[in-house]
């Protein structure tokens, strides 16, 4: 009988250790860029309405926000989105090694 990882880690209790280590640190992360991203695209929302708020006043600042808005969408919430993502998705693959019943 061949042993590869899965039987690895249930003879190696310090693996599974560092695991579940790893899973609740990837998931604090992702918890942490997803309410990063969040932030950030709340805060393009709000200048993107702050543009309608300016009416006609020449000496409003609203009609920059508009720009503004999507300045901050494509430089920092694409970024943010991706780190969000990527803090996802290496949880799902630390969760799903660490829980997989060994044969």
């Amino acid at each position: 009988m061949r042993c590869d990882d899965d039987c690895l880690m249930t003879n190696d209790p310090s693996r599974a250790r560092r695991l579940a280590l790893l899973r609740w640190a990837l998931f604090a992360f992702a918890v942490l860029a997803s309410a990063a991203a969040t932030t950030v695209v709340g805060f393009a929302a709000y200048l993107f309405s702050q543009g309608y708020t300016g009416g006609g006043d020449p000496q409003s600042v609203a009609p920059l926000a508009f720009p503004l808005s999507f300045l901050v969408l494509v430089v920092v919430g694409l970024p943010a989105s991706f780190v969000c993502a990527g803090g996802w998705i290496g949880y799902v693959a630390v969760a799903r090694k660490s829980r997989k019943p060994s044969e």
